[in-house]
């Protein structure tokens, strides 16, 4: 019901009506006005600005900010037909498995969305530093078939690439791929890619992808120790970004990367993910088996490791770690 009155709310705005009445809500629901001033209370918690005038209705004050169920718009094949909203959680990919241990079984494409993050996860065991209302913070679950468990890393750059055509045709700001996971914008990172995969050897069970874009974040939001190395959409850009629209348009292009994936195999995406992989033709350093190592990036795997010609002359593929650009 909560979901159906936001998207009343959201059509109203996008059609030029500045309010909707509660009778007319209640009418279109079959439901009680006192029901729908508790939904509306309950909107408002979960970060909905709603006016109320009396002989006049309900009016949504920010629906291109809002990310519940109902605003976002959901235009895709498999990617977000099913969209779960949180206001908070830990992280949105320990939402997402919880999802998966209380369900047992899930359609593919759920996607878990959080307006904050209490203990938003990076790679390697590392934080993810979550501002309310200012990011977009989503992990998408997958089940594709007959992917096995070693090629469940090709879903990082399938994500990579569908992610920055959201954020290019959005914002047109220059972002880059960085390897394995980062986005980045002039130098520092905006956002970042998690995947926890699980599976047997011949065959992925499933995989839980978060996504985290930094997006109208100011310098003040962002830790001190962060600072040299993270940005923001709004600090790059200069102007806020509507946070409903640009996660719509990664839903889409996801969706349609995946489909792709499913349908014509990696290496459509691939081609697609070297050419935007600003670490290729790099000097990079790496640790590889606990020593440090430095060399030129020279390619992608068919895997989507990093193939790297060492300045000892060996050949390797990195699957997995940090790498710096010299």
């Amino acid at each position: 019901m909560q979901e159906q009155i936001v998207a009343l709310l959201t059509q109203a705005n996008k059609e030029g009506f500045r309010y909707i009445s509660g009778g007319d809500i209640a009418k279109e629901l079959g439901v009680t006005r006192a029901a729908i001033w508790k939904y509306i209370e309950s909107i408002r918690k979960e970060g909905g600005i709603i006016e109320a005038v009396p002989r006049h209705g309900y009016h949504l004050v920010n629906p291109e900010d809002l990310l519940l169920a109902g605003a976002v718009e959901v235009k895709t094949e498999t990617i977000g037909t099913k969209y779960v909203y949180l206001s908070e959680a830990d992280s949105t990919n320990s939402e997402a498995k919880r999802h998966l241990r209380q369900q047992g079984s899930l359609a593919d494409g759920l996607v878990v969305v959080a307006d904050c993050q209490t203990a938003g996860k990076g790679r390697m065991g590392r934080g993810w530093h979550s501002v309310p209302g200012k990011g977009i913070y989503f992990s998408v679950v997958l089940f594709p078939e007959d992917l096995p468990m070693s090629k469940a890393s090709l879903l990082t750059p399938l994500t990579a690439v569908a992610v920055y055509e959201a954020l290019v045709k959005v914002t047109g700001l220059p972002i880059e791929l960085k390897w394995p996971n980062d986005l980045m914008l002039r130098g520092r990172k905006l956002g970042g890619i998690l995947l926890e995969a699980s599976g047997e050897t011949d065959r992925l069970r499933y995989a839980v992808i978060g996504i985290g874009i930094n997006v109208n974040l100011t310098k003040q939001d962002i830790p001190d120790i962060l600072s040299d190395i993270a940005t923001s959409i709004y600090i790059e850009g200069g102007k806020t970004v509507p946070r409903r629209h640009l996660l719509q348009e990664m839903l889409g292009f996801l969706d349609t990367q995946y489909g792709k994936f499913l349908t014509c195999g990696p290496e459509p995406m691939l081609t697609e993910y070297r050419r935007l992989c600003s670490t290729l033709g790099q000097r990079i350093r790496f640790i590889w088996r606990d020593e440090t190592y430095s060399g030129l990036a020279i390619g992608i795997h068919s895997d989507g490791g990093l193939m790297v010609q060492t300045d000892s002359g060996e050949s390797l593929i990195l699957r997995s770690g940090d790498v710096h650009c010299l």
